[in-house]
């Protein structure tokens, strides 16, 4: 069986507001799936999703920062 994980979880894993993870979900850049009542995201997705974001992330950030020292 996959690893799956509550959007709670998720949230508390990338240190953001389940809000936050709703809009991921909402906007498709982080897939799930909703067997019942509940949404769930797979682990392997959410460690795909932190590693492209991040990448994402710090690539603005250096490219914002770049020469200001």
């Amino acid at each position: 069986m996959h690893d799956y994980l509550l959007l709670s979880e998720v949230a508390e894993i990338a240190r953001t507001s389940i809000d936050s993870v709703r809009g991921w979900l909402r906007s498709g850049r982080l897939p799930s799936v909703k067997p019942g009542r509940r949404r769930l995201v797979r682990r392997v997705e959410l460690e795909r999703f932190l590693a492209r974001d991040g990448r994402t992330e710090r690539q603005a950030t250096d490219a914002d920062g770049a020469g200001t020292e």
